[in-house]
């Protein structure tokens, strides 16, 4: 008979009022990797910081696949969500604090796991977060570092998938990490950005046009009901 034993040691770093958190970390053992997860937002104050949400309960679950003894959460936005969130609760986000993190001395021995699932695809704030946070990771030499969690049987274009998605549906599975293509990935959020910018640059000259147009018919019936009138007038004064 054996006795298994883990003992785990817990950190956050947030505001006092618990309206945001940048960090959670997790540390149950020395021999291992460390990671930094890289997920949307957070669902845990520093006040409840020992909670186990679903998504963080699915990557403990499977830290062994990973070779991790140490995993530090952060998000793209601080905001703590507790339900699905509104456009105007993604305001505050985490590329400062992110950067720090990215600017210690080890960390280029960590695994760096873009795990921010596919939300907010079409929100233009949230992809420019993205831009400018894969940017950070390829201007500071990170490429080798940067992951992401895949499982068999998943689409290969499914690149930087949630781990609450991955928990529901591959559960039992062995997950394994794979290098994230960075520089692609940055190259079609940039072109995104670039074809969304072009449609709306397309609205406003097609609504100018429009408006353009209707002031222009507007003021031709106006010189037509002018000119009406002096004719009605040049009858009349031929008549008398």
């Amino acid at each position: 008979m054996i006795t298994g034993e883990v003992n785990m040691n817990i950190w956050a770093v947030g505001t006092d009022d618990g309206k945001s958190t940048y960090e959670i970390r997790r540390k149950w053992g020395e021999e291992g990797k460390k990671a930094l997860v890289i997920e949307l937002y957070p669902t845990i104050s520093v006040e409840n910081c020992g909670v186990l949400d679903v998504s963080t309960m699915h990557l403990i679950n499977h830290v062994n696949d990973f070779g991790w003894k140490e995993m530090r959460i952060v998000n793209l936005y601080a905001n703590v969500i507790t339900k699905k969130p509104s456009i105007s609760e993604l305001q505050e986000n985490s590329l400062a604090y992110i950067e720090e993190i990215l600017e210690e001395e080890d960390i280029k021995t960590y695994d760096i796991v873009i795990a921010w699932g596919n939300s907010l695809l079409t929100h233009k704030g949230t992809t420019n977060v993205k831009i400018d946070l894969l940017s950070m990771l390829e201007e500071k030499g990170l490429d080798k570092n940067v992951k992401c969690i895949s499982v068999e049987g998943i689409s290969l274009k499914s690149l930087g998938v949630h781990p609450l998605y991955l928990g529901l549906h591959y559960p039992r599975e062995k997950w394994n990490l794979m290098d994230y293509p960075l520089k692609e990935s940055l190259e079609a959020l940039v072109q995104s950005e670039k074809r969304d910018k072009a449609e709306k640059g397309k609205k406003v000259t097609n609504t100018a046009k429009k408006k353009g147009k209707a002031e222009g018919e507007s003021h031709e019936h106006k010189n037509q009901d002018v000119g009406s009138g002096e004719n009605v007038k040049t009858d009349k004064s031929i008549v008398g």
